[in-house]
């Protein structure tokens, strides 16, 4: 008689949920790494930023773990991937120069108002650029993966609340 596998048999590795959770959950490790190794707030006031930063950060490893599990092949994976990269250089930048200001120059597509069309292109990373028929293959494929990141993230959440 055979030994039963201590693998899930419905667990596909190769499967977008799978290397969205590990990623994830490899990312909020990190972070919970990050976090115990700082010293507890003294007040209300700072326990109340910490919690912000928490949350945007977590909210941060969501998205970065999502587009990297998608790798280059979309898209709207790629324009996360670049304006996270972005974000962590003008970081990098600011701690080094402390007190300049960064003038952010305004993308004239943003101020096209074509109704609907535009919203979906404001909602979907890096739509600004794209088509009308990419920008809807685009969008069902962000959908469905936004889908598979909130059935991930409620079952981290039920196991970890049991």
């Amino acid at each position: 008689m055979k030994t039963a596998n201590c693998k899930n048999p419905h667990t596909n590795p190769t499967s977008i949920k799978t290397r969205f959770a590990l990623r994830f959950l490899r990312a909020i490790n990190n972070l919970n790494n990050n976090n115990n190794s700082t010293t507890p707030p003294l007040n209300s006031h700072s326990a109340a930023a910490d919690k912000r930063k928490r949350c945007r950060a977590i909210r941060a490893a969501a998205y970065a773990s999502m587009a990297s599990a998608v790798g280059p092949n979309k898209a709207w994976s790629r324009a996360v991937l670049r304006k996270i990269r972005n974000r962590m250089k003008e970081t990098i930048k600011k701690s080094t120069r402390a007190g300049t200001a960064t003038v952010r120059e305004s993308n004239p597509r943003n101020e096209l108002s074509f109704g609907q069309e535009n919203e979906l292109r404001e909602l979907v990373p890096g739509g600004e650029a794209m088509d009308f028929c990419r920008l809807l293959n685009e969008t069902g494929h962000y959908i469905q993966c936004l889908r598979a990141q909130v059935q991930v993230m409620r079952k981290i959440l039920h196991y970890s609340s049991t």
